[in-house]
């Protein structure tokens, strides 16, 4: 690796890990025990992006659907399922709702040709979403992705970095996602 390379992945990790330095107050820890929950092994995932096929559409008077991808990140161990939908910096900055929300976007820069999503839990026999802390980012060009989940009811506080892979379509009719991102061999997963 040569020394460039060296300074631009240095370089890349603070901008990346500087969400953790900002969150790292009591809410991070453990209810029972007070430890922190930064794992030292990378959990596996898996992330689904698919192409919005209400994009543009309005859900009311002068409200419009504004997300270009719809997404699901797939945790194998813990076993937990959340939800994503991929806006431009602007919009994603627009829908913020949260302090935590705020010091993140302060310190994720504008770039160009860059997709932003806040992370949403959901929950399979409730159907219900739950907000956590984190983003998740998609480079349209390079198609890598930066995707920080900070969970702590499932003990969850990990960063990835992964690139997605266009997806071949279907020809059983079943829904395809456009692009497949994941750290580890999806045929292991039951």
């Amino acid at each position: 690796m040569s020394n460039s390379d060296l300074q631009r992945a240095t370089r890349d990790r603070r901008r990346l890990f500087w969400p953790l330095r900002l969150l790292r107050p009591a809410q991070l820890q453990q209810p029972n025990q007070g430890d922190f929950m930064l794992t030292t092994n990378q959990t596996e995932l898996a992330l689904r992006l698919y192409e919005n096929s209400t994009y543009g559409s309005t859900y009311g008077k002068g409200l419009f659907r504004r997300a270009l991808f719809n997404g699901s990140i797939d945790l194998k161990s813990p076993t937990v399922k959340y939800v994503i939908d991929l806006f431009n910096y602007d919009d994603w900055c627009n829908i913020a709702k949260t302090n935590n929300q705020i010091e993140i976007i302060s310190g994720v820069p504008r770039q160009e040709y860059s997709l932003y999503s806040w992370i949403n839990r959901y929950n399979t026999t409730t159907k219900q979403k739950t907000l956590v802390s984190g983003f998740c980012s998609l480079d349209c060009e390079s198609k890598d992705m930066n995707v920080m989940i900070i969970d702590p009811e499932f003990n969850i506080e990990d960063i990835w970095k992964i690139t997605a892979k266009p997806c071949q379509a279907n020809r059983n009719g079943l829904r395809t996602p456009q692009f497949l991102a994941t750290n580890t061999d999806l045929t292991e997963w039951k």
